[in-house]
Formats: structure tokens, C-alpha cells, sequence
């Protein structure tokens, strides 16, 4: 098809409507429907971007927290392996010796009815001693009453000796004055004086006599007082002796009645030990299984890195998507400054709102992080945000709208800067320092959106009047 009329071309040119000539208005009817075709395919680009620049976001921060994840459980499933295994170890101490234990308790507790067996027969042995010393007790006193009958009996013969005695001085002196008078009397006194000279002799011998009974019987009062002091002590010794015993008597079955209580202290002791040997043996065995667990979940935390590694060497072509489509975009955005491809007001007014919204999410997000101090997914790289791959793609030249959008550039950077500070903040715990980058960022968005705003009330005024944001 050929349009010879140059008045037709200029107004296919400017894609304005050619009046009069069917074969210009079927061309320019094509142009337009390309172009209206390149604006909705600049659209889709620019969207198709984005969302995989934000899938792309998702993915890594996802696979970085599986990596983290099979790294931490890996870690911590090889602790507890580790930590089960001494466990393990240390259940087998305790089961030898609890065993060696519960041969000691049996030890002690034979040894314990043994010491009672002895001690019930000592207090037996006790309480005849003491019955036998009490019987004792009664035959010394009556062993004492006879000495002391025999002692009255002995100053009773010492008065008969003095008696005697006495009876042989009168005798002696009698058969000495009978004597005397026989002399007088000469030869007729002489058969008298034998006899006097006999009784005398028999008065001596009586004297001699008792003389040798009242030594005996002094040695036998002697030895009787001896013998009763003797006895008295001993009375009062057995006493005391019997007092003792008694005191013994008591402690011993006092120390039956305390070895009793020992004896069932060490039964409850046996059935209580017998429990925890029984919960031991079953902690044990419950050990042994978690280290099973652990060594599987070990090898299952190795497959999960090994996804994990997968999953990131999948990722590669979805970042070479996202590259290939930003470079489509920047190709598009060269295109657009063509009058044939110009992009028109409408389609630029909503991908900055789209923009205003994307940049209020992303805040939010921001302010997420600060307000629960933990890290989320958060793109900090301005060029790959929502609105920095349309940003960086497209070049407006209207005079209305170039100098705000060429000043966009720093004040979006800064802004991205923010959200890298915080999460560093986050990442040391410095909270404080979080929350004053969060302001700044805050600050910040109210001046970039006031900036969107201006952009999208020029264009606006621009498509009333007809005037294209991408032309001079």
C-alpha cells in the first residue's frame, strides 16, 4: 500500500486522524492499535517485572531461611546426638550404680535385721542380769543381816569371856588366900593347899584360855565387820550396777524401736529405688530411641540442604528472568521516545500510582520490622524495587515532569538506604537505632510522595491539554 499524499504522512507522523484518504487511514488505524498494543505491553513488562523482582525477593529470602533452618537443625540434631549419647552413657553409670546401690540397701537392710536380732537378745541377757542382780541384791542383804546377828552374837560372848574372866581373877585370888591359910595352918592345912594350888592352876588355865577366845573371837568381830562393809558396798555397787542395766535396758530397746523404723525407712527406700531404677532403665531405653530419631532427623536436615541448594541453583533463571525483562523494560523506555511508540499519559499516571502504593507497602513492612525487631523480606536495592525498574526504564522529557523524576533518583536511593540500616540494626539489636532510621524513612516517604503526587497532577494537566509526558 502506498500514500502518496504528503500531507497524510505528516499527520500519520504526528498520529493524528487522516481525513480524505482511506489508504493513510487504514495505516494510521494499524499504528494505533500497535501502539495501544506497546503501551498495555510496556504495562505488562513493567508489571511482569515487578512481580518477579518481588518472587525473586521471596524465593532467596526463603531459601536463605530453609539454608538457615537445615543449618540450625542439622546443628541442634547433632548436639542431641551428642547430648543423647552422653546421656546414654551417663544412664549406664546410673543403672550400675543404682544396682550396686540396691546390693547395698539389701546389704544394709540384712545387716540392720541382724544388729536387732543381737540387740533383742542383749536386752533378753540385760533383764536377767538385772533379775539375777536383783536376786543378788536380796541374798546380800540377807548375807548382811546374818553378819550382823553374828556380831551381836560375838559382843555377847565377849561379855561372857569378860565374865569368865572375871570369875577367874576372883578364883585365882580365892585359891591364893585358901593357900595362905593352909600355910598357916601347917601339916593340917596341907591336903587344902593342893587344892587351892589346883584351883588356882585351873583358874589360870581358864584365864589362858580365854585369853586365846577373846583374841579369836576379836579376829572373827574383825573380820565380820570387814565382811559386813564389804557386803555393804557390795549391795550399794550392784545397786548402781543395776541402775546402770536398767538405763542400758532402755537405750537398747530404744535403739530396737530406732532400728525398726531404719528397717522400714530402708524397705521404702528399696521400693522407691526400685521405681527409679525402673524409670532410669526406661529413660534409658527412651535415649536410645531419641538418638535414633535425631541420627534420622540428621539425615533428613542433609536432604533439606541439599533442596536448599537445589532450590538456589533453580532460582539462577528466575534472576536471569527478572534481568532479561528489566532490560526489555529499558529497551521499551527508548522505544517510548519514539513518536510511534510513545507511551501515553494514562498508562505513565498509573504506574506511578502504582508506585505510591508499592512504596506505602514497603514502609509498612519497614515499620514491621521495627515494631516486632525481626527481619522480613525487604527488597533494599532501589533499582529492583516496584517502582525503581519502571523508574529506571522510563526517561520523561516533558519540562513539566523531567526535573521531578530526574530528582527522584537520590532521594530513592537514600530512602532504600534506610531499610538496609535497619535491618542491620535489627541484626545487632540495636533497636534504638532502628527506630530513628525507621523515622528517617518516614520522614523521607512523605517528601517522595509528595513528589508521585506532582508528577501525577502535571500528567494529568499534560493529557487535558493533549501534550505527551515523553515528548519535549
Amino acid at each position: 500500500m502506498k500514500v502518496k499524499n504528503d500531507k497524510a504522512l505528516q499527520c500519520i507522523g504526528r498520529m493524528e486522524p487522516v481525513e480524505g484518504n482511506e489508504d493513510a487511514q487504514q495505516i494510521y488505524d494499524r499504528l494505533s492499535d500497535g501502539r495501544n498494543k506497546f503501551n498495555k505491553l510496556v504495562g505488562d513488562v513493567c508489571s511482569s517485572v515487578m512481580k518477579i523482582s518481588a518472587l525473586d525477593l521471596a524465593m532467596n529470602d526463603s531459601t536463605d531461611k530453609m539454608s538457615h533452618i537445615s543449618s540450625n537443625v542439622h546443628h541442634i540434631s547433632e548436639t542431641v546426638v551428642s547430648a543423647s549419647q552422653l546421656t546414654e552413657e551417663s544412664m549406664n553409670e546410673v543403672v550400675n550404680a543404682h544396682e550396686s546401690f540396691t546390693e547395698s540397701i539389701t546389704q544394709v537392710s540384712s545387716a540392720a535385721g541382724e544388729i536387732m536380732d543381737d540387740m533383742e537378745e542383749s536386752s533378753r541377757e540385760i533383764s536377767r542380769i538385772v533379775e539375777e542382780s536383783q536376786a543378788t541384791i536380796a541374798e546380800s542383804d540377807k548375807i548382811k543381816d546374818d553378819m550382823h546377828q553374828l556380831l551381836d552374837i560375838i559382843k555377847g560372848m565377849n561379855e561372857v569371856i569378860k565374865g569368865i574372866n572375871s570369875i577367874s581373877a576372883q578364883t585365882n585370888m580365892l585359891a591364893l588366900n585358901a593357900s595362905i591359910e593352909a600355910a598357916r595352918a601347917g601339916e593340917a592345912g596341907r591336903g587344902f593347899a593342893v587344892v587351892a594350888e589346883q584351883i588356882r592352876s585351873l583358874a589360870d588355865e581358864t584365864k589362858q584360855l580365854t585369853a586365846n577366845m577373846d583374841g579369836f573371837v576379836a579376829e572373827i568381830e574383825t573380820a565380820a565387820t570387814m565382811s559386813s562393809d564389804s557386803l555393804d558396798k557390795s549391795v550399794a555397787e550392784l545397786g548402781e550396777i543395776r541402775e546402770n542395766l536398767n538405763k542400758v535396758l532402755t537405750n537398747n530397746q530404744k535403739n530396737v524401736s530406732n532400728i525398726v523404723s531404719i528397717t522400714d525407712s530402708i524397705t521404702n527406700i528399696a521400693a522407691t529405688s526400685e521405681e527409679i531404677f525402673s524409670s532410669v532403665t526406661n529413660v534409658q531405653d527412651q535415649m536410645g530411641r531419641l538418638r535414633e530419631e535425631c541420627a534420622a532427623l540428621n539425615e533428613q536436615s542433609a536432604g533439606l540442604a541439599a533442596i536448599s541448594d537445589d532450590l538456589t541453583k533453580n532460582m539462577k533463571p528466575v534472576a536471569e528472568i527478572e534481568r532479561g525483562l528489566d532490560e526489555s523494560a529499558k529497551l521499551m523506555g527508548k522505544m517510548v521516545q519514539d513518536v510511534f511508540y510513545m507511551l501515553n499519559n494514562r498508562q505513565f499516571i498509573t504506574n506511578v500510582q502504582n508506585a505510591i502504593t508499592a512504596h506505602q507497602n514497603w514502609l509498612n513492612t519497614l515499620g514491621k520490622m521495627v515494631k516486632s525487631r525481626e527481619c522480613l523480606p525487604l527488597q533494599t536495592d532501589d533499582t529492583k524495587c516496584a517502582f525503581g525498574h519502571f523508574y529506571y526504564a522510563m526517561n520523561p522529557r516533558n519540562r513539566m515532569i523531567s526535573p521531578i523524576w530526574t530528582g527522584l533518583a537520590e532521594k530513592h536511593r537514600r530512602f532504600h538506604s534506610y531499610g538496609k540500616n535497619v535491618i542491620a540494626a535489627i541484626k545487632v539489636e540495636d533497636y534504638t537505632r532502628a527506630e530513628g532510621e525507621y523515622k528517617q524513612a518516614v520522614k523521607l516517604s512523605e517528601e517522595l510522595i509528595n513528589d508521585f503526587r506532582k508528577i501525577i497532577s502535571n500528567a494529568e494537566a499534560l493529557e487535558k491539554e493533549n501534550l505527551q509526558v515523553f515528548a519535549e
